[in-house]
Order: structure tokens, then C-alpha cells, then sequence
């Protein structure tokens, strides 16, 4: 499946400009999805926490919604490791967040689908932490990127 993303994602630079900021479809959708998680998972965590009232509306919408952002950082991801070695990307801030992306997805989706295994103990403070290390990166990415 990757190798078919990593065909699917190169393809030529078509420039697109948005309020004066010049980039390629794939990084556009590497932004969208990237807005996409911060917004499902910010309304997530104030319907659960602040307005005390979580349905499983809200969790199906966190889950599912966080899997499209996650779709679409991935296709982000693949245009940026595919790139030619004459122009290959500093990946530092992207791999931190992979991974941190990697580990929401797996507690997330084990927690969601009510797989409880012996040693949830040990992880359930992943998802949470996971999930600040996303959003730090995140925003250390776009200030690199400046």
C-alpha cells in the first residue's frame, strides 16, 4: 500500500496559491489534514472535559475524523520522502510527527474498538501525551518551515 501512495503522491509541481502562499496539492493536503486533527480532536477534548457531556457521536467523530486527517498527512508525508535526493526535505519535525501520530493511532483505536488487554495500564497515558506531542510539533514544523 505504500509503494502505491508513493506512486499516487509524485506528481509534478502544479503551484497553488492561497492567500499568497505558493505550494503543491500535496502540501496543501498535508495542511488540511493537519487543520483537520487539531479541530476534531480541540472539540473532543472540550465536549468531554469541559462541557462534561461525551456522546458516542463526538468519540465516532474524534476517531473517524482523525483517521481522514491522518489520511491525508500521510499523503503529505509520502510526496515528502519520495522527493529526489538533489531536493530531498529536512524530515526532523515530520518524523516526530509520525510517530506521535503512529502512537494515537494505535491506543486510540484499540481504546475506541474496546480491546482491553492486560497491560492498558502500562499505555493509557500515551494517548494523551501523544496527542501534546503532535500538537507541539505541529506547530514547531510550521514555524521551520518559515
Amino acid at each position: 500500500m505504500v509503494a502505491i501512495l508513493l506512486h499516487l503522491v509524485r506528481l509534478p509541481f502544479t503551484p497553488i496559491d492561497i492567500l499568497g502562499v505558493i505550494n503543491s496539492p500535496q502540501h496543501w493536503t498535508g495542511w488540511i489534514g493537519s487543520i483537520i486533527i487539531l479541530a476534531v480532536t480541540a472539540w473532543y477534548v472540550y465536549t468531554k472535559r469541559v462541557r462534561h457531556a461525551p456522546t458516542a457521536n463526538t468519540l465516532r467523530l474524534h476517531a473517524f475524523g482523525n483517521l481522514l486527517g491522518l489520511l491525508m498527512v500521510s499523503i503529505h508525508f509520502a510526496h515528502q520522502v519520495s522527493r529526489s535526493p538533489t531536493s530531498y526535505p529536512e524530515l526532523g519535525t515530520g518524523i516526530v510527527q509520525y510517530a506521535a501520530i503512529a502512537i494515537l493511532v494505535a491506543t486510540g483505536l484499540t481504546t475506541f474498538f474496546a480491546v482491553q488487554p492486560a497491560w492498558i495500564r502500562y499505555y493509557k497515558f500515551l494517548h494523551p501525551a501523544a496527542a501534546m506531542t503532535l500538537l507541539m510539533s505541529i506547530i514547531l514544523h510550521i514555524i521551520h518551515a518559515l
